[in-house]
């Protein structure tokens, strides 16, 4: 997916999955860090957004790993939750940041080009629904941002 669908999908995952942690989904540092973690993943690829702007870590990572290698598995997940709890990052900043990484994985997979999510084992898993950049694209992400969006709208009746 492009970087604004992967923004709109971490933003749309953080709203929901907030409440059921007990943390506000609309605090503007959660909504910031959500969006960070949905560009994360993408710093594998020197012509992300993300990787543009740190091509001094994005280029040896494409050359180590390769697009959607480390940085788009279950381990970098591990990882990173890891690197958190050690740095003692609290609960409401690692939270929003965790959701808005996977909701990058979890947008990813419903490309045709799917995931290694065992990185290094070889299987790809994908639910290919729509290709990157596509107009199916745009349709799958706004209606998730309408889904997410529609109790909050309900609430001005």
């Amino acid at each position: 997916m492009m970087a604004g669908s992967h923004v709109a999908v971490g933003l749309a995952a953080w709203v929901w999955v907030a409440p059921h942690v007990g943390l506000a989904p609309f605090d503007p540092a959660a909504l910031v860090l959500t969006a960070g973690g949905a560009l994360l993943p993408d710093i594998d690829h020197p012509r992300s957004w993300v990787g543009r702007r740190i091509p001094l870590l994005s280029r040896p990572l494409a050359r180590i790993f390769g697009h959607r290698g480390f940085t788009h598995s279950l381990l970098a997940v591990a990882a990173g939750v890891l690197a958190l709890r050690t740095h003692g990052v609290l609960w409401d900043q690692a939270c929003p940041l965790a959701v808005g990484y996977l909701s990058h994985l979890a947008a990813d997979l419903v490309t045709p080009a799917g995931l290694r999510l065992a990185w290094p084992l070889r299987p790809t898993y994908a639910l290919p629904l729509c290709r990157t950049g596509s107009w199916l694209e745009w349709v799958w992400v706004a209606a998730l941002v309408v889904t997410v969006a529609w109790p909050y709208t309900q609430r001005f009746k």
